[in-house]
């Protein structure tokens, strides 16, 4: 993994970027050489996996022209909301295992993560009695997602993340593996 590459974050919101931004500098990149995209509030229309979706090829493009010349990383964080928003990716670009383009899709939302990190509880992708996966961003909706960054690199990912930790941040994981191929 060189920690001199400039990473590109495409997100949907403040929430997404903040977390990820301090998890890349906690990991050792130059916090001046990453920089990201998110749906401005108030500003846009639609929700915030739908401006992923709507940025996704754009950003695939950007990358495809900054590769050659850069050692260039693209983030692309969008939640799951149960709809299969990371398929939707994948079905329009599908990045090849030596492309450092990496998709996180937390199973709900960012939330079930930092529900995850917060309290160490396994069931964060479980389904309620309507067959829903537990929404948790009213109970974090003033938290700072700089400090749920920080308790997962130093505490929870010092020696590797535990095997009953939730699905889509194993997932993750494995993406990052990825980097340091």
């Amino acid at each position: 993994m060189n920690n001199k590459a400039q990473i590109f974050i495409l997100c949907e919101d403040t929430v997404h970027y903040h977390f990820a931004r301090k998890y890349f500098e906690l990991l050792g990149f130059n916090n001046r050489k990453i920089i990201g995209k998110y749906n401005p509030r108030g500003r846009s229309v639609g929700s915030g996996a739908e401006y992923v979706k709507n940025n996704y090829e754009q950003e695939i493009k950007a990358f495809h022209s900054k590769v050659n010349h850069l050692d260039y990383i693209l983030v692309v964080i969008i939640d799951d909301d149960t709809k299969d928003n990371a398929k939707n990716l994948y079905q329009k670009y599908t990045p090849s295992s030596n492309e450092n383009i990496l998709i996180f899709s937390p199973v709900r939302n960012i939330e079930s993560w930092f529900y995850y990190i917060d309290t160490g509880n396994l069931n964060v992708e479980d389904k309620d009695e309507q067959g829903k996966i537990i929404d948790y961003k009213g109970q974090y909706r003033n938290s700072k997602p700089t400090e749920f960054a920080k308790k997962l690199k130093n505490e929870i990912c010092t020696n590797g993340l535990p095997e009953n930790a939730p699905v889509s941040l194993r997932c993750a994981c494995n993406e990052l593996k990825r980097l340091k191929n």
